[in-house]
């Protein structure tokens, strides 16, 4: 819309665009609005790579536990009566034993004679495959493995056992750690008792 200009007077135009003012007070706004979307952002990443972490843990330590229960609650099978399986060494951080698993009568198959041990931070299964015995790592990570050995009235005996065959229960516990970014590590301990059927 125009105006009427009276004599003498001159249009004076508007000057365009923002005031240097407006712009330092819209930089500021969005700094704020970025600065909290990167912190929450930041605290639901963290959130996740640790609950992450936790249920990796304790999956992997669920599963240790549960194979060498599965295996010790085998040892001394030995159906024909011949083959003298048992727990032939039990330390407090590794113990051997043997099973007939394949009801032969001796011991001299795949996986008959077993050592679970922890060498350093690894959990290992050490198994005469026939032709030699063969270590494998089944996790990293542990911090902590603990066998101990409790006779036929659930009194803990003294490591290492002097007489395997006085076992009757075998308690194992388990502790991984692993580390969650700047959460620190995150510890998992599994305990079970281990009913040896066949001792």
């Amino acid at each position: 819309m125009k105006t009427n200009l009276g004599p003498g007077q001159k249009q004076v135009a508007k000057p365009a665009g923002f005031t240097l003012v407006e712009v330092l007070m819209c930089i500021a706004i969005l700094s704020i609005l970025f600065g909290t979307i990167y912190r929450t952002f930041d605290i639901f990443n963290r959130s996740y790579t640790k609950e992450n972490v936790k249920a990796g843990t304790q999956q992997k330590t669920r599963l240790g536990i549960d194979l060498m229960a599965r295996d010790i609650r085998l040892a001394g099978l030995d159906p024909l009566d011949s083959a003298a399986a048992g727990i032939t060494a039990a330390n407090q951080t590794s113990i051997q034993f043997t099973a007939d698993l394949n009801y032969d009568g001796d011991l001299g198959d795949p996986f008959e004679n077993i050592i679970y041990a922890l060498n350093g931070d690894q959990l290992q299964q050490t198994s005469d495959l026939g032709g030699g015995m063969v270590t494998a790592t089944l996790l990293a990570d542990i911090t902590g493995l603990t066998f101990t050995y409790l006779d036929a009235s659930d009194t803990p005996l003294a490591t290492p056992v002097t007489i395997p065959g006085d076992i009757r229960t075998v308690v194992i516990s388990l502790t991984m750690q692993r580390s969650a970014g700047r959460d620190g590590p995150i510890s998992r301990t599994y305990t079970t008792r281990v009913r040896c059927r066949n001792l």
